[in-house]
């Protein structure tokens, strides 16, 4: 299928997906059974049983086949050979007859994924979940079969291949241990080390921090409590002090200011997350998943207050946030990625900024070793290898899919190599496989380098459920369980509710939140929980809170005894380590992955060129070819102000930018990647070159135009000083950006600083004609010295021949010794004027001004780029709180109006402190009968459509590395009015592009 754009599931292909057997399935077989035979012919049986069996249990008749390939193990290596149907067959029977001779009768009960809720397995199953494939993409080749799916393999006693590894790792965490299963935990330690690290750094102090485990103890976070407020407009501006006056006389000074009040997000939370455990965050949107996330992961900036203990691995939260920040990272719910990198380059990036140095690295390893081969083992794990050299992509740029996006994100934090990880509502957009797919991911990777993984999903199908460890149950900031995901759903239908049939446990879970969704059982009516804080206290009181206290005593004692040996060891203190590459490093690897980002978007590039050098034409048009006269003199000066302005302005278009990077930038920070301060000062370097393209197609085009000093000296000091003045304004802006929170506060300065640097740079209004009480603006206003620098270059050697008007007297009879100049400046009796005159005279300017005005440009420069630097190292997340709820002025329900303008205080009784919405009073205040009359006249109103909508032979190819890549091809469907079709189909199988297609997008 050349052409087609390649998935995880559809790659060579032909036909399209073929019906795929679930993920780790394998043989039924009873727990007594063995897994494994030492007697090599009764091995070969077992092995031909096998090979037979995946056509057999999807229902194919290996009989009815012409021919098929066996693998026939010989001296330890595959052999293959072909025979007949009827050979296939008999082999098939002789396995199974040796087998039912040599084993107990099969248990198909029993036949559960490796995934499902048991907390260990037998090792006869681990074995054989093991020689399944899992992560593998399906191919034809000579380990698959022409349908695509993978043939299943010999079984092995150890793991050969990375594929082997990456199947094991995938599988539930098991408990047992024997002496069988001794060797093959010694070759995925072997392979671990090799692959992710562990070998790599046995001798680094970095291993005393690795595998931490969380524990959190009365865990209480608090912060701003209004749930309801309005949508800002215009109208607002000047509405704003009336309303002040209005809510302060009759409702007092709290009321009129409106600030919301501080209330409990979450309360007294208790629970510990082992290496190697998940943890399933299940609430309503706006019950405190995302606080308690935040909290989980050591990122309490934005709360007010932060009470009761979380220790990781039984350090501090304060000490692990200030010497090691890259053990804790969290994954917000949005994918945060540079829309115009390729994959390959965020990734290698990530892992060039996490490369740890050679004492921690393999001997003889480079660093572009320990990248590429960290990258092929990622991009491996996770499907993605196809995706490589294709952008992220986002809403408005076109790139990989969202599930691919998604793996791009966990890619990242595998590179993290973090020992606590927190993933937001990370499964939203993605379609179901592939939500299941990212939730085998995230066991693959905390199986794998032992992490501590809590992930908040809001729709979490049973195979999902069946993978994670632990699960959390919060409504309205209180607890309601917390313990072994086996045992949630038994622990609700003991307290009184029953679980509808073909009901997910998640969504069972969910459910008894709701009161109009739980299903109470018969005769429990009254006993039952209602509240929030009634299932808290009904939690508190049960043994599965004792036995959460009882996991949390246990683990906190293991911590003591590994803290107590470690001690014994290595007695040194633990090196501090935020970041894994210097500083310098740091602003290498930014600059590198800048000039990516903007190679990634060469039409905003070349288009914003392409305007400068339009603009330049028009205005050097404008004031083209000025008279060295005093009739140019003036607007000679207004030439090099507008230029001089032009270039900064354009520097005002960094601020709207630097907020567009700032949660990816707060990402990178939290994951430990770099400074902030590391990437303002790459971000400048960067620019400098650009900004100087920029002003020299800028000023070549006016300044030869317009006529002004020609010599090459002249051209040249004013190219340097263009460029300096406007590197310092991108400075500006920047360190504008970095030091407010938001856009629209940083807007407000901005807009303030703009008027100051246009009215007192000193052309509109000269500095001998300012008044002493604002005059002082134009000595902090660096343009100023750049207008100062730019017209003492232009003027100090020409002389300007007067000119009428300016020379008087004028008319018939006057003669021109009796003539003088009205230009300032000049000299009595004098028919021309100095330029180092006219500009002292007019601006108070001097020649000998302009290299201690190019001194003062620096320092500005330097000053704006430090406190950039600093402002993004202070940078931090907007203030966190409990959801809101945004109404329109005008169409407020009467429950919140008035909660909203005190600011939650003084409202309705459900409302006095918290500020939520009420929704069992909207409900009651609202007309249905009212409400039904409006919608049928909305109806009548919408015209009908009685037109089918159908498409035929869609194809949609786009240029891909210099060929092409098709991305639909010969789509066709139909869509009748009145019904709503669904579009079906895995991760980047085109969904998306056939509805921008349809949508002539």
């Amino acid at each position: 299928m050349d052409g087609d754009r390649p998935t995880p599931r559809d790659q060579d292909i032909p036909g399209g997906f073929p019906e795929t057997p679930p993920i780790l399935s394998r043989d039924p077989i009873s727990s007594q059974q063995p897994a494994y035979e030492e007697n090599s012919s009764l091995s070969a049986a077992k092995n031909a049983s096998t090979r037979t069996q995946h056509s057999v249990n999807n229902g194919v008749d290996s009989a009815s086949s012409t021919a098929s390939t066996i693998q026939v193990p010989t001296e330890g290596k595959g052999k293959e050979a072909s025979s007949s149907s009827d050979d296939s067959t008999r082999v098939a029977s002789q396995a199974m007859a040796i087998s039912a001779k040599t084993s107990p009768p099969v248990d198909r009960s029993r036949d559960v994924s490796p995934f499902s809720p048991s907390r260990s397995h037998s090792e006869d199953e681990i074995q054989l979940a093991t020689t399944e494939p899992q992560f593998e993409n399906l191919k034809t080749g000579a380990d698959h079969g022409e349908d695509g799916r993978p043939r299943p393999e010999r079984k092995r006693s150890v793991f050969e291949t990375e594929d082997d590894l990456f199947r094991a790792l995938s599988r539930r965490k098991s408990t047992v241990s024997s002496h069988e299963s001794k060797e093959e935990h010694d070759e995925i330690e072997r392979l671990m080390s090799r692959l992710f690290g562990k070998a790599r750094q046995e001798q680094s102090e970095e291993e005393n921090s690795r595998h931490a485990g969380v524990i959190f103890r009365d865990l209480t976070v608090k912060g701003l409590g209004l749930g309801a407020s309005l949508q800002p407009t215009v109208g607002d501006i000047f509405m704003g002090l009336p309303r002040f006056f209005k809510n302060l006389f009759s409702k007092g000074l709290k009321a009129a200011a409106a600030k919301p009040p501080v209330r409990e997000l979450i309360s007294n939370f208790n629970g510990c997350v082992r290496p190697g455990e998940i943890l399933l965050v299940l609430g309503r949107p706006g019950s405190g998943c995302t606080t308690f996330l935040k909290t989980f992961c050591n990122q309490r900036a934005g709360f007010e207050d932060v009470l009761g203990s979380v220790t990781y691995g039984g350090t501090d939260a304060k000490v692990m946030a200030k010497d090691f920040r890259g053990e804790i990272i969290y994954n917000p719910e949005d994918d945060l990625h540079y829309a115009t990198l390729s994959v390959r380059r965020t990734l290698s990036f990530a892992l060039q900024t996490r490369t740890p140095g050679k004492e921690s690295r393999m001997e003889g390893e480079s660093r572009s070793d320990y990248v590429e081969e960290f990258l092929r083992v990622a991009t491996k794990l996770l499907w993605i290898e196809h995706t490589m050299d294709t952008k992220v992509g986002n809403e408005y740029i076109r790139g990989v899919s969202g599930g691919e996006r998604k793996r791009v994100s966990i890619a990242e934090a595998l590179i993290t190599k973090a020992s606590v990880q927190g993933w937001d509502n990370s499964s939203k957009g993605l379609d179901a496989s592939t939500a299941v797919e990212y939730v085998q991911s995230l066991r693959a990777l905390t199986n794998m380098a032992q992490v501590s993984t809590a992930v908040s999903l809001y729709q979490a199908g049973e195979s999902l459920y069946s993978l994670v460890d632990k699960v959390l149950l919060i409504d309205d900031g209180k607890c309601l369980y917390y313990g072994p995901s086996d045992r949630a759903k038994q622990y609700f239908l003991d307290l009184g509710f029953d679980c509808p049939e073909r009901w997910t446990t998640a969504d069972f879970l969910t459910s008894v939140i709701d009161p109009f969704e739980r299903s109470v059982r018969s005769g429990w009516e009254n006993r039952v929980p209602r509240s929030a804080q009634g299932f808290a206290d009904a939690y508190v009181k049960s043994e599965a809170y004792q036995r959460n206290i009882d996991d949390i005593k246990e683990y906190e004692a293991h911590l003591e005894v590994q803290q107590h040996e470690r001690n014994q060891g290595s007695p040194k203190k633990t090196k501090k380590k935020n970041f894994t590459i210097s500083f310098p490093q740091q602003v290498i690897a930014l600059m590198k992955r800048q000039v990516f980002i903007m190679l990634g978007d060469k039409a905003s590039l070349f288009g914003k060129w392409g305007g400068i050098v339009f603009q330049g034409l028009v205005v050097g048009s404008l004031f083209y070819n000025l008279p060295d006269t005093s009739a140019g003199a003036f607007t000679r000066g207004g030439v090099i102000f507008f230029v001089l302005l032009f270039n900064a302005l354009l520097a005002l278009a960094e601020q709207t930018s630097t907020f567009q990077s700032k949660p990816i930038l707060l990402k990178h920070k939290n994951f430990s990647f770099y400074r902030p301060s590391a990437y303002a000062l790459a971000q400048t370097v960067v620019d400098a070159p650009l900004v100087l393209v920029q002003v020299v197609l800028f000023d070549v085009i006016i300044y030869w135009m317009a006529g002004l000093a020609p010599t090459a000296s002249q051209f040249f000091i004013s190219t340097l000083i263009l460029w300096l003045v406007t590197m310092t304004t991108y400075a500006f802006f920047r360190a504008i950006s970095a030091l407010f929170k938001t856009l629209d506060d940083a807007t407000k300065v901005t807009g303030v600083a703009i008027q100051i640097i246009i009215v007192y740079t000193g052309y509109l209004i000269p500095p001998s004609a300012m008044h002493p009480w604002f005059g002082w603006l134009r000595w902090i206003n660096w343009l100023q010295y750049g207008f100062e620098c730019l017209m003492s270059n232009e003027f100090y050697n020409i002389d300007l021949a007067c000119v009428g008007p300016f020379l008087v007297p004028q008319g018939p009879g006057a003669e021109p010794r009796y003539q003088s100049c009205t230009l300032a400046g000049s000299s009595p009796g004098s028919t021309s004027v100095s330029g180092a005159a006219y500009i002292e005279a007019a601006f108070s300017y001097t020649r000998s001004h302009l290299w201690r005005n190019f001194g003062f440009l620096w320092a500005f420069f330097l000053f704006f780029l430090a406190i950039g630097m600093l402002g993004m190292e202070m940078m931090k997340p907007n203030a966190g709180g409990a959801s809101v709820t945004v109404f329109k002025r005008g169409q407020v329900p009467k429950t919140v109006a008035q909660s909203i303008e005190t600011g939650g205080r003084k409202g309705g009784k459900g409302d006095e402190e918290t500020g939520r919405v009420n929704e069992g009073a909207l409900d009651s205040h609202r007309d249905a009968k009212e409400q039904e009359e409006k919608d049928k006249e909305v109806l009548q109103n919408v015209a009908k459509n009685e037109t089918v909508f159908t498409f035929q032979k869609v194809n949609y190819t786009i240029p891909y590395q210099g060929g092409e890549r098709k991305l639909l091809q010969n789509v066709q469907g139909y869509v009748r009015p009145g019904k709503l079709t669904a579009l079906m189909g895995a991760s980047g199988a085109g969904k998306t592009t056939l509805l921008n297609i349809l949508a002539q997008r």
